[in-house]
């Protein structure tokens, strides 16, 4: 594991999360070592690791009150210091992916389609790097999830569901995306695509 010093989460920290509001994500910045909570163009940075977003946040208070438990923000913290431990781990790769997605994110974020959690990295036993993101519509509840592979060499799969519907996804699909696209033009179909699934029937 290439960073020794361990990544702390403060009630601070939580606290100004939740003052950003909607869009925004708790980052780790690979060059300064700071935590800190900032909006959803400068989440996109690919040196910076994403540890939650906002809505990430209000999902795990959620799940607390689900259960019965009162949470503090000191709990959410040393939640999320958990979270931020795993995360870095597969900072490497985590951040290779960040440098492939970042023009997805962009476009998404332009469209205003925020991303909701940290993404999940995957490397398969036989097979390149792949990763998960988490994307909102601003003021909207619907979830969707892009799953690409490094070099999108593999089909970018898109689902999307409404959490007050959880029979099924409202979309589900695979957009082959190994073509002869180009990286931007790719970006730029896959987000066009997600856009789409966010806002279908509303």
């Amino acid at each position: 594991m290439p960073y020794g010093a361990r990544i702390i989460i403060t009630r601070d920290h939580v606290e100004d999360l939740r003052g950003h509001g909607s869009g925004a994500c708790l980052t780790w910045h690979e060059d300064t070592h700071q935590v800190e909570a900032v909006g959803p163009h400068t989440a996109l940075n690919p040196s910076r690791m994403i540890i939650t977003g906002y809505q990430g946040l209000c999902e795990m208070a959620d799940y607390y009150a689900a259960e019965g438990h009162e949470v503090a923000d000191d709990d959410l913290a040393l939640d999320l210091t958990d979270i931020a431990a795993d995360w870095r781990i597969d900072w490497p790769g985590i951040r290779a992916m960040n440098l492939q997605v970042e023009d997805l994110r962009g476009a998404l974020a332009d469209a205003g389609a925020y991303l909701s959690a940290a993404p999940t990295f995957m490397l398969p036993r036989h097979g390149l790097p792949q990763m998960t993101d988490y994307y909102r519509l601003a003021g909207g509840s619907r979830l969707a999830s892009v799953t690409v592979g490094f070099g999108f060499t593999e089909p970018t799969r898109i689902t999307a569901e409404d959490p007050d519907d959880d029979t099924q996804p409202i979309v589900d699909l695979t957009l082959g995306t190994s073509g002869t696209l180009t990286h931007a033009a790719t970006s730029r179909l896959i987000a066009s695509t997600v856009t789409s699934a966010l806002n279908q029937d509303r």
